[in-house]
């Protein structure tokens, strides 16, 4: 089911989101957790719960899966190891979500300005995008490497309206989380929330963004 808060019209310059939106990172992060807990010899997690701690950032996800306690020791060594491991295993399991190829190219042939804004480090952002054939369909990619201030902090946004030099009013950012959403609505820009991702349906329309979609296809019905 498609939710439409405004007009569907013709935005020009369409930002996504990677994990939860363009590509299903899961399964890698996982292993990646799973890794660290076996070297460390933390208490055992199921996948359950480590898919459910995804979102915010590696730090955040060390912190919610291992547990606050482990705060120093995640700033100290276990961060770094987690960067090595998981940019060297990056692209293993980690799958685009049906459809998103074809939206993508659809968009490509329009003419529209694609753009990624993700919490992911820049070498493990364009190490998935390269396996999975998806990089050059964007101009510009922004990662947690290249601003001060992370999502929900607009800044990933604002440095593509300013590489576009586009109103904001001409661009939408697809995202899978409240921290999306936050993020598109503290730049000033529209947000159209996916409920396949890791965010979880409800909330997503919940926070009433522009539009909502449930497969990526729909939203070709939107952004035209």
């Amino acid at each position: 089911m498609i939710i439409k808060n405004k007009e569907p019209r013709a935005y020009q310059y369409v930002i996504f989101d990677l994990d939860g939106t363009l590509v299903d990172t899961c399964p890698d992060i996982i292993e990646t957790i799973k890794y660290i807990i076996d070297r460390y010899q933390f208490e055992q997690k199921e996948d359950a719960f480590i898919r459910s701690c995804i979102g915010g950032g590696a730090r955040n996800v060390l912190i919610k899966s291992l547990g606050e306690d482990k705060e120093d020791l995640i700033d100290q060594e276990i961060l770094p190891l987690f960067v090595e491991y998981y940019t060297e295993n990056c692209d293993k399991k980690t799958v685009a979500y049906s459809g998103v190829e074809e939206v993508l190219a659809y968009y490509k042939s329009q003419g529209k300005a694609l753009s990624v804004a993700t919490f992911k480090i820049r070498s493990a952002t364009e190490k998935i995008l390269k396996t999975l054939k998806l990089y050059d369909y964007f101009d510009i990619l922004v990662t947690a490497d290249d601003v001060k201030n992370p999502k929900p902090h607009p800044d990933c946004i604002h440095s593509i309206l300013d590489y576009y030099r586009c109103r904001k009013n001409e661009a939408i950012l697809i995202g899978d989380t409240k921290t999306d959403y936050l993020t598109g609505t503290n730049a000033g820009i529209d947000v159209c929330g996916v409920t396949f991702g890791y965010g979880a349906p409800e909330v997503v329309r919940s926070l009433n963004p522009t539009y909502v979609i449930d497969r990526i296809e729909e939203l070709k019905e939107v952004v035209l």
